[in-house]
């Protein structure tokens, strides 16, 4: 966990008509009045629809529509932010994203594939997410409004709460289970960002928290002139046991998909419904390639070579290259992994990849003592070269 600067500016975003959603619309709203900044890009409720998407917005009016907090998560928006900051636009633009998006955002700016030169990244505790499957089934029902499902998530976890323990038991609302991804996640909290939207620990019958994290950040805070807050001494205290309860639901999701897939029997079993639509590629924000072997002609196999691998073996499944894509995919990105989840929201096939590709780079991460965008100074591993590392798997020549 990030420890925070001694120099932190903390302000209080009050409600608005008693809605903390109306309170942070606000905000929003006061920061593109400035004129300090160009352009906001944050989630909003699209026009005559139930969706919420990431969206750019240039006109305060529009924020009427931000819903910065929310169960939809349709994509991890660092690659749309990669596309808003790869080159010099001469906009300065505030990005609100979760923490999986900054830490997805980082690991592209290592590669060139995004700036953070014209952005101020605004981070927030997250307040988990369900599938796009279910988040539309949610949405068309009967679902709370937009502050009473704040409130559901973050709720037994304010300072008013009588509560000897942070509460993380709201794996479900309305009978819709949140994303596996969000469940297991021991990184809900905001890093490597200018300004943080803070909820866990805070008295939210009185709106919520925003607290700079860079000049940059305080900057920005001083102009608005907002009244000064207060971080309760339990947050950290919170966030701790938030962080445990996460940690154990992800170890006990490990050893389930270890058992799963740990022989190539199981792990045929496991892939036997991927129809090699590439989803989770393309949906994968930190896979990063601009051109993907898959989409050449080395898997564009002749005619004849699948008669010839069919007589062989009597049958075989198509398309083939199944297993062998997700193979290559995890060597290729287990080391930049964020956890978000998005591979799996985006199968047709409804496999738990998530599930699998975590495991796997639970285990690079740690084999190269590497966190994908917590440190922005920390090369990624396979653009390095060590001339002692692996010593007991490459062997070590001798004199």
């Amino acid at each position: 966990m990030m420890e925070r600067k001694k120099t932190a500016m903390i302000c209080k975003i009050e409600r608005e008509d008693n809605s903390l959603i109306k309170g942070l619309q606000l905000f929003f709203k006061r920061l593109l009045e400035t004129r300090k900044i160009d352009a906001l890009f944050l989630p909003v409720r699209l026009e005559g629809s139930s969706s919420i998407m990431p969206s750019l917005v240039t006109s305060p009016d529009q924020l009427e529509n931000a819903i910065p907090l929310s169960p939809a998560f349709a994509l991890n928006s660092a690659r749309m932010v990669s596309r808003l900051s790869y080159k010099a636009s001469g906009r300065k633009t505030v990005v609100l994203l979760r923490p999986c998006e900054i830490r997805a955002f980082i690991e592209l700016v290592k590669l060139k594939q995004g700036s953070r030169q014209e952005l101020i990244l605004m981070g927030m505790d997250c307040p988990k997410a369900f599938t796009s499957s279910d988040c539309a089934a949610y949405m068309k029902g009967s679902p709370l409004t937009d502050d009473a499902y704040v409130e559901a998530v973050f709720s037994g976890n304010n300072e008013t709460s009588d509560k000897n323990e942070a509460s993380d038991n709201n794996e479900t609302i309305e009978g819709f289970t949140f994303s596996s991804a969000c469940n297991t996640c021991e990184n809900p909290f905001p890093i490597n960002s200018d300004l943080n939207i803070l909820l866990h620990g805070i008295d939210l019958s009185t709106g919520v928290v925003v607290e700079s994290d860079s000049e940059t950040g305080q900057k920005i805070l001083e102009s608005l002139e907002m009244p000064e807050a207060v971080l309760p001494e339990k947050r950290d205290q919170i966030m701790a046991q938030i962080k445990q309860a996460r940690s154990t639901a992800n170890q006990a999701m490990i050893c389930d998909i270890t058992d799963k897939t740990d022989s190539i029997v199981k792990l045929n079993a496991f892939f036997d419904r991927c129809i090699n639509c590439y989803n989770c590629r393309n949906m994968c924000p930190v896979c990063y390639c601009k051109e993907c072997v898959f989409n050449t002609d080395v898997f564009y196999h002749q005619p004849v070579q699948y008669h010839q691998w069919a007589e062989k073996k009597g049958s075989i499944k198509m398309p083939t290259d199944t297993v062998f894509y997700h193979l290559t995919r995890m060597a290729h990105m287990s080391h930049a992994c964020v956890g978000c989840g998005q591979c799996s929201n985006a199968c047709p096939s409804d496999i738990n990849v998530f599930e699998l590709f975590k495991s796997v780079a639970q285990q690079t991460q740690a084999a190269f003592e590497y966190s994908p965008g917590t440190d922005e100074n920390q090369l990624p591993p396979l653009s390095v070269f060590n001339e002692q590392e692996f010593e007991s798997i490459v062997g070590v020549a001798k004199e």
